[in-house]
């Protein structure tokens, strides 16, 4: 109903012509960031939120991420000044009303048929109607008819980071206008962060029964007691590892990117997350060619830490090393890889 409603409040005058003129397309230049959590896909997707051409959901979205226009309309009169503080994964990065998030899921808990059991997640292909739905989605997003019109003429372009679209990455690149950059990371460093933060949220979930339901809600299962892994991932997977084992993260690491790299055939950009850390700018530099924006990648590239990676290999399986880092060397190997 809500997003019935923003439809007819908002949606944007379309062209006759989108289909054959991408520059009137208020759906059009998609941007979809996405990876395995904790690969540095929200510090890609702040990034170009900085950027006037892009729109992404942000925490003043919320609850209504399907009306966000309406939402905003409700509430101009009551809304609250943005204070920034450390977000509940305690890893230094800070959020207010104003910063951009993954919401987006919940489109798709809404709109897709979810097909896994309670034991993985997983999603059927969007059908040709689910896609045309959200296509206008991301045009109420983006231009809405209630939005003020970029200063330099032109319409925005819809940003979105939701790492749940491994699944659907089929269904995102039959849009020949859309990008999808999908960063990845060393697998000792993202193993270890994502049992760290499994057993962070684990206790989070144990004393706060709401943050466990509003991460359901969010579709964000990626760690945590509500912890779901992607159903294409569990056939390359031990199932006698479970998630408190550091083991068991570094061999969902290597399931997940070998399904990635079995996506011959798709639109995809790879994105190193260390080339990001230890190169900032010229990274920027590659990413902001492939999407064709101008921008000055000089104060951009300041938000970019660089964080040497880690090479303590201590705890993890030497067997389940080596299927990694095989795997790793293919990503950084692939044509697909922008840095």
């Amino acid at each position: 109903m809500a997003y019935d409603l923003e439809y007819l409040f908002a949606m944007p005058q379309q062209d006759k012509d989108a289909d054959t003129n991408v520059e009137s397309d208020p759906a059009a230049r998609a941007v979809y960031v996405c990876g395995l959590a904790r690969s540095g896909t929200t510090i890609m997707l702040r990034i170009l939120d900085e950027i006037e051409t892009f729109r992404s959901l942000t925490y003043r979205d919320m609850p209504f991420v399907l009306a966000p226009n309406l939402w905003q309309l409700i509430t101009k009169h009551s809304q609250s000044t943005a204070v920034a503080a450390e977000r509940s994964h305690r890893d230094g990065i800070h959020i207010h009303f104003d910063s951009p998030e993954s919401f987006e899921e919940v489109f798709w808990r809404t709109f897709g048929t979810r097909t896994s059991d309670q034991t993985c997640l997983g999603f059927a292909e969007p059908t040709s109607e689910v896609l045309k739905t959200f296509a206008n989605f991301r045009a109420l997003v983006a231009n809405s008819k209630r939005q003020p019109a970029l200063a330099h003429g032109g319409l925005r372009r819809y940003l979105s980071k939701n790492n749940n679209n491994l699944l659907r990455l089929r269904s995102l690149s039959i849009d020949p206008t859309a990008t999808i950059l999908l960063v990845f990371r060393n697998p000792i460093d993202t193993a270890r962060s994502l049992h760290r933060q499994h057993i962070n949220f684990c206790e989070v979930h144990r004393v706060d029964p709401f943050a466990r339901n509003y991460m359901t809600w969010l579709g964000h299962h990626e760690f945590g007691t509500e912890h779901l892994p992607f159903s294409f991932a569990l056939a390359e997977m031990d199932n006698t590892l479970n998630p408190a084992d550091l083991n068991y993260w570094l061999d969902y690491w290597t399931a997940v990117h070998k399904y990635i790299l079995a996506q011959t055939d798709l639109r995809l950009h790879l994105i190193n997350h260390e080339a990001m850390r230890s190169k900032p700018k010229a990274a920027l530099d590659a990413i902001f060619a492939v999407l064709k924006i101008d921008a000055d990648t000089t104060m951009l590239a300041q938000q970019i830490i660089p964080i040497a990676s880690s090479a303590d290999d201590t705890g993890f399986s030497s067997a389940l090393l080596e299927r990694a880092f095989d795997a790793y060397q293919a990503l950084l190997a692939s044509h697909k890889s922008v840095l």
